[in-house]
């Protein structure tokens, strides 16, 4: 019975563990991603999940891999962006658009991102920085495609989004 009470409790605190309490006034969005990265005659492909929490006085975006470890993780401010990655490094630029450029090499910000995956084509044109990017709806499910060149890795890069907004 023992065993059994103990069982119990540790599957408990692991489910405590996997839910990260957010405050009522946030907007959230979950989703999976893939990437598709070709430089020459070589492509890579790497796939995963995100979660973008966006409050008004910060955005969080947490990247993990396919099979839930972390990435990294991205936190903006309205005065600093920070990155810390799955070896725990840390990197800090004045805004996300800095930041990403540093890290991947495209000025790609949070808010760029929460436009995309709110499929808002009124704010103006979700093209970015030479970036081909469209969107469609089949049945409730938003896939965003994002096509582009990055000079840092001198490679083609294909991104697909798909998210949807939390409750």
């Amino acid at each position: 019975m023992r065993k059994i009470n103990f069982l119990a409790l540790l599957c408990l605190l692991l489910l405590c563990s996997c839910t990260t309490l957010v405050p009522q006034n946030a907007e959230v969005w979950t989703g999976r991603f893939s990437v598709a990265s070709k430089s020459g005659t070589s492509v890579d492909r790497h796939s995963g999940s995100f979660r973008l929490i966006v409050l008004p006085e910060k955005k969080v975006l947490n990247i993990n891999g396919p099979f839930g470890a972390k990435i990294a993780s991205i936190e903006e401010t309205p005065n600093e962006c920070v990155l810390i990655n799955s070896d725990n490094e840390t990197y800090k630029a004045p805004n996300s658009a800095v930041l990403v450029n540093q890290i991947i090499g495209i000025p790609l910000s949070l808010d760029r991102f929460l436009a995309w995956v709110k499929n808002e084509k009124n704010t103006g044109d979700l093209n970015s920085h030479d970036w081909k990017v469209r969107s469609e709806d089949k049945e409730g499910v938003l896939r965003i495609r994002a096509e582009g060149y990055v000079p840092s890795t001198d490679s083609q890069v294909t991104l697909t989004i798909l998210p949807r907004k939390q409750p």
